[in-house]
């Protein structure tokens, strides 16, 4: 999922109140400066947000310790 302008760094899957599945993807930009996340409805994309290094970092945390959790269950 990588490219030479973008790294991957975290994923969850999920659903809207109305059951349609959906997808969080963040990545780092170049430098590590800034990320984006991306939040896509039956694989397409829908919304684009960009992020501070510090936000991502800080949102690659919370869904991974998310994805942990729920994988513990």
């Amino acid at each position: 999922m990588s490219t030479p302008d973008e790294t991957f760094r975290a994923t969850m899957r999920g659903q809207t109140p109305e059951g349609e599945p959906t997808t969080l993807i963040v990545t780092r930009q170049g430098l590590g400066h800034a990320g984006r996340a991306w939040l896509t409805f039956n694989g397409a994309i829908r919304t684009t947000v960009v992020l501070t290094e510090q936000e991502a970092e800080q949102l690659a945390g919370l869904l991974g310790g998310a994805s942990r959790a729920r994988r513990s269950r």
